[in-house]
């Protein structure tokens, strides 16, 4: 149960193993997945 009304970013991926995706971009796909995350929550838009 969350008690904060903070933005929660929760990502399954059910192909991935424990340490993500190993395909050859698919690792930089991730992180660039956090990034725009993290870029949106500062209002940093395109």
């Amino acid at each position: 149960m969350r008690t904060a009304n903070k933005p929660l970013l929760l990502k399954a991926s059910i192909g991935a193993g424990h340490g993500g995706s190993s395909g050859r971009y698919d690792y930089l796909r991730e992180i660039a997945f956090d990034y725009s995350f993290m870029l949106w929550q500062m209002g940093i838009a395109e």
